[in-house]
């Protein structure tokens, strides 16, 4: 897709196209030296990185196309994120509650 056409409000799609991929398995994602990354916060939205992918035909009643289905991630590095959720580490500080005390009353 255009991302001038189909985004136009969103700056990070100008002058770009971009698909849509999914798998139902959870890809394998590692590291520019092909270690695991295990922290899912490690890849997010605005990340750079690679993807495999395979392009397979379809054709369910009666809509015919192609679809993108996501192998594995490769992330190369970090970069703004794109999205406007923040971390919860940055949303809090560290409290002391007391157990006994009621926390609602």
């Amino acid at each position: 897709r255009d991302g001038d056409i189909d985004r136009p409000e969103d700056e990070a799609y100008a002058d770009s196209y971009f698909f849509n991929a999914n798998s139902k398995q959870a890809p394998q994602v590692v590291d520019k030296n092909v270690q695991p990354i295990l922290d899912q916060s490690e890849v997010y939205s605005g990340c750079y990185g690679r993807i495999s992918v395979n392009f397979y035909g379809f054709s369910t009643n009666g809509n015919k196309g192609i679809a993108a289905g996501l192998g594995n991630i490769q992330k190369l590095r970090d970069g703004e994120s794109l999205g406007g959720r923040t971390n919860a580490e940055d949303d809090f500080d560290a409290v002391e509650v007391d157990d006994e005390e009621d926390f609602l009353g």
